[in-house]
C-alpha cells in the first residue's frame, strides 16, 4: 500500500472527521483549488469502522470491486454483441495497472469509480424518476469528492441532453437533485470563490494532455506515473529476463492497432453500436473536452473517471483483429493482467520506488 504524504493526511483528516465534525474544506488539489469536504466524508465512515491505515485501504478496494460489480451489471442489461463487448472492455480495465493502483491507495479521486457506475446504472434506470433526482445528486457529490468529478458528471449530462436520452421534466429531477447534492458544498463554493487563483493556462489546451493519457493509460503499459526512477529496473525485472519490457512492448502494439482502427473507423459506419457510442460520448468524448477546454495540467489521476470507457473503447477497436489466428482483444487483456501482475510483484520485492509510489506502508512501519 502506498503511503506518502497524501495517504497520510487523508487518513488524519479522516480521524479528525470522525472524531470532531465533519469538515466543510478538503485538502488542497494539484489545480491549485481546495477539494471539498465531502472528499473526506467517506473516509471518516472507514475510519470509524476500524482507524487503521491497512483496513481505510482494504475499504477503497472493497468500494472500487463493488463499481467494477455495479458496471458488469450495468453491461448485463444490454443485448448481445454489445454485452459481451463491454464485458471484455470491463474485464481490461479490471486488471490494467493504473486502475489496479489507483483502487489501493487512500485518496479521495479512488473513489470516483464508484459515481461512475452509479451514473450508469442511473442512465439504464432513468425512466424511474426518483432515481434522476439522486442522479443529480450524485452529480454533485462527484465534482465534491474531486474537481474531476465536476468535468464527468458535466460530460454525463450533456450527453443525455444533446443525444436527446431525457425529456424537460426528467431534466428538472437532475437539476434539483444537483441542486440538493451541493448543499454541503456551499462553504465550500464561498472559500473557492475567494481564494482564487488556479492553475490554468491556455498552452495547456495545446498538450491535449487528456488524449495523449489516453493512449498511454487505457492500453495498460504507463507505469511512469507510479515510477519513474523504476523504469529501467523494472524493464529487466525479474532478473535480467526483461518480461517487463516485453508486456510493455506489447501492450503498445495493443494500442498502436487500437489507433489504426481508429483512424478507419472515421471512414467507416457501424463501428461502434450506439449504445456503446454514447458511453464514450458519455464518459470520455465530453468529459475529456471540458479538462481541456478547462485549460488544467491533466494528471494520471485526472483519467480515473474515463478508464472504464476508455477500455470498452479500445476492446470494441481490437474485437476483429487478430494476428497469426490469436484475438488482438484476449491478448491485450492477457498481457494486461500479466503486467499488472508483474508490476506487483515488483513493488512487493523492492519495497520502495523512485517515483509516486514511494515507499510502502509495510517498509515504514518495519523500520519504527
Amino acid at each position: 500500500m502506498e503511503w506518502k504524504f497524501d495517504e497520510q493526511e487523508m487518513f488524519r483528516l479522516a480521524g479528525e472527521a470522525w472524531n470532531h465534525g465533519l469538515p466543510f474544506m478538503g485538502m488542497p488539489s494539484g489545480a491549485g483549488l481546495p477539494n471539498a469536504g465531502f472528499s473526506i466524508w467517506p473516509f471518516a465512515l472507514l475510519y470509524g469502522i476500524h482507524p487503521t491505515p491497512l483496513f481505510v485501504g482494504m475499504g477503497v478496494q472493497w468500494l472500487n470491486s463493488l463499481a467494477l460489480w455495479l458496471m458488469l451489471y450495468c453491461a448485463g442489461r444490454y443485448e448481445e454483441p454489445v454485452r459481451t463487448r463491454l464485458y471484455w472492455g470491463l474485464a481490461a480495465y479490471a486488471v490494467s495497472v493504473m486502475p489496479v493502483l489507483f483502487a489501493r491507495k487512500i485518496w479521495a479521486q479512488d473513489l470516483l469509480p464508484v459515481f461512475i457506475a452509479t451514473l450508469w446504472w442511473v442512465y439504464l434506470n432513468r425512466q424511474k424518476l426518483p432515481l434522476l433526482f439522486f442522479g443529480g445528486v450524485v452529480c454533485a457529490l462527484a465534482g465534491q469528492l474531486h474537481l474531476s468529478g465536476f468535468f464527468y458528471a458535466g460530460g454525463w449530462l450533456l450527453a443525455l441532453l444533446i443525444c436527446k436520452k431525457i425529456n424537460k421534466k426528467q431534466g428538472l429531477l437532475l437539476v434539483l437533485g444537483g441542486l440538493v447534492g451541493f448543499l454541503p458544498g456551499i462553504p465550500w463554493l464561498h472559500a473557492v470563490l475567494q481564494h482564487g487563483g488556479g492553475i490554468s493556462h491556455w498552452g495547456n489546451i495545446l498538450k491535449m494532455e487528456f488524449w495523449l493519457r489516453m493512449l498511454t493509460d487505457t492500453p495498460g503499459f504507463n507505469i511512469h506515473y507510479a515510477a519513474a526512477g523504476e523504469l529501467s529496473t523494472f524493464s529487466a525485472f525479474p532478473n535480467g529476463f526483461y518480461l517487463g519490457l516485453i508486456l510493455g512492448l506489447g501492450l503498445m502494439v495493443c494500442a498502436v492497432v487500437a489507433t489504426i482502427n481508429a483512424v478507419k473507423a472515421i471512414f467507416t459506419k457501424g463501428v461502434l453500436e450506439n449504445d456503446i457510442n454514447f458511453l464514450l460520448i458519455s464518459g470520455v468524448f465530453l468529459p475529456g473536452l471540458l479538462i481541456t477546454l478547462s485549460a488544467i495540467p491533466v494528471r494520471s489521476h485526472y483519467m480515473i473517471g474515463a478508464l472504464p470507457f476508455c477500455s470498452i473503447g479500445m476492446a470494441v477497436l481490437l474485437q476483429k483483429t487478430t494476428l497469426k489466428g490469436l484475438s488482438m482483444l484476449r491478448l491485450w487483456v492477457l498481457l494486461q493482467l500479466v503486467f499488472t501482475l508483474t508490476f506487483m510483484v515488483f513493488v512487493h520485492r523492492k519495497q520502495h520506488l523512485r517515483g509516486d509510489y514511494g515507499s510502502t506502508y509495510r517498509s515504514q512501519t518495519s523500520l519504527r
